[in-house]
């Protein structure tokens, strides 16, 4: 790259001097992650711990966690909504 004013070459810097690589993670530790995810309780804790408090996690571990929160309060929200949703169907139903 050149200076516009004078045509001098300008060294790149790094913005914050060192440059970090990504962690990537095996198969096998996905594996193990989604195999987590199978027990319950430990499946909230562990995605929150990734999501939000741990800051030795790499990025897509990050956001795949965030992502799987989003998918969880979703879900919620449609089982509640189907809940009400049958309650209301049976009490018409059966005039309860």
């Amino acid at each position: 790259m050149q200076c516009p004013n004078c045509g001098n070459d300008i060294p790149i810097k790094p913005e914050s001097g060192e440059v970090q690589q990504e962690k990537f993670h095996s198969m096998l530790r996905w594996l193990g992650a989604l195999l987590l995810m199978f027990i319950p309780g430990v499946n909230i804790i562990l995605l929150v711990f990734w999501a939000f408090i741990s800051k030795n996690v790499s990025r897509d571990r990050k956001n795949w966690a965030i992502a799987s929160i989003i998918v969880y309060v979703i879900v919620i929200i449609l089982l509640i909504v189907l809940y009400f949703m049958f309650v209301a169907m049976f009490n018409r139903l059966f005039g309860g």
